[in-house]
């Protein structure tokens, strides 16, 4: 029955995603967060509490540190050049907070809230990592063919969305959703909005060369250096921030 519940709420997120694909503007997107959280909450709740920890902060100031990493080594390297700021700047902030506090917690209460810990009452906690990863990426693969990147960067993208669920997992481990939260939130925010690293989403226009790397229009998470950041992200937190005690089974 658990996993029939499980696979019954995966098929709601899967449709959400697929048909605010095909709706336009942002609020199609917030509504499509909103009903993640919904119904996280809805079926978490006869279940239990959701398990939040206190540790936002640590979350945030470690996802802006990888991708600070990033930013830096693009620029260093001159695989990216700012355009122009673009106009009513202070607007485009307001509404990218709120989106990314939705996509945060949508994410995070639906895959590690809910999905992780019900994968580990069947499984170890490795194989529900994994599982809850490749289920994490697959949620992303129609966006992923839809932003027409090619085969190469495809793969890269999807590897990197499994690398960074992996990371998350073990952040919600360690800290709870709070933690794995403040790491989403942050790496999405000033990836996306500040950095400006994705076609489309920031306060700056700019050039992206060396797609292969960067990630071209889709910024860091579909390139080579995206996805080296991101296991060495795995690596430190297994090594410097994590024990097997942090494994929580609910």
């Amino acid at each position: 029955m658990g996993l029939k519940k499980l696979l019954l709420f995966y098929s709601i997120l899967a449709v959400v995603v697929l048909v605010s694909m095909f709706s336009l503007g942002w609020s199609a997107a917030l509504i499509a967060y909103s009903v993640f959280i919904i119904s996280s909450i809805i079926f978490k709740k006869p279940e239990g509490k959701f398990f939040w920890g206190d540790s936002f902060k640590k979350g945030f100031k470690f996802g802006l540190v990888l991708i600070t990493i990033i930013f830096l080594v693009e620029v260093g390297l001159g695989w990216i050049k700012y355009v122009e700021l673009l106009p009513n700047t202070i607007y485009l902030l307001i509404g990218a907070v709120i989106f990314e506090v939705l996509v945060s917690l949508g994410e995070e209460m639906s895959f590690r809230g809910y999905i992780l810990p019900n994968l580990m009452k069947s499984m170890g906690a490795v194989s529900a990592v994994v599982i809850s990863s490749l289920l994490f990426a697959g949620l992303h693969l129609p966006s992923i063919l839809l932003l027409g990147i090619g085969s190469f960067n495809s793969v890269i993208m999807f590897s990197t969305i499994i690398a960074a669920s992996i990371l998350l997992s073990l952040l919600y481990f360690k800290g709870g959703l709070k933690m794995s939260s403040g790491f989403h939130f942050s790496w999405n925010f000033f990836q996306y909005h500040i950095f400006s690293l994705r076609s489309g989403f920031g306060i700056f226009g700019l050039t992206a060369a060396k797609p292969e790397f960067t990630g071209g229009i889709a910024g860091p998470e579909a390139g080579i250096l995206g996805l080296l950041v991101t296991i060495i992200g795995i690596f430190f937190v297994l090594k410097y921030g994590f024990n097997s005690a942090g494994f929580r089974k609910e």
